[in-house]
């Protein structure tokens, strides 16, 4: 189904990132790595108090070293900040190492799903603010090799629908 490659799940906050790449390991039985996880666990703080306490452009480098890292690794499912495509490097890496798969969601969706999340430190309760980082990021996440519309889908739907794209 796929080589030895990895699986680098791409999309917006509130896209599902997290929950499907957990199924989705289930599923495919290899090992799933959280990329924002994964930081904390080496800084020993959460990505909103390293965003707080030093900025977004060092939460970027660490999110590229941290990457860099992963790649090293066995095959795994990577499911990756919202932000990690906004890095041509990070984009290329993830190209040369596997296949890219986008989870898109429709804002107004994501908006709503993450109304009472107050982890996210670039989350903005104002729908016109989210619209607009979406959309400049959006011609990025379609680099993707595979865009997934998880609008309106159970993780369920979507995990089928990634597996059929793999095979």
């Amino acid at each position: 189904m796929i080589n030895q490659e990895h699986l680098f799940i791409t999309g917006f906050m509130g896209a599902g990132k997290t929950t499907v790449g957990k199924l989705l390991s289930e599923q495919l039985k290899i090992p799933v790595i959280d990329t924002d996880l994964y930081i904390e666990r080496i800084k020993n703080k959460k990505v909103s108090e390293i965003f707080q306490e030093d900025g977004e452009a060092k939460f970027r480098d660490l999110e590229t070293e941290s990457l860099q890292e992963i790649c090293k690794q066995n095959q795994a499912i990577i499911t990756t900040g919202g932000g990690i495509i906004l890095r041509e490097q990070n984009r290329q890496l993830m190209k040369q190492q596997g296949k890219v798969i986008f989870l898109y969601c429709d804002i107004e969706e994501t908006t709503r799903r993450l109304a009472k999340d107050n982890s996210r430190p670039l989350f903005n309760a104002d729908l016109e603010e989210n619209k607009k980082r979406f959309e400049a990021r959006l011609p990025l996440y379609r680099e993707a090799d595979y865009v997934i519309d998880t609008t309106s889908k159970t993780v369920e739907q979507i995990v089928e629908e990634i597996v059929s794209c793999l095979e």
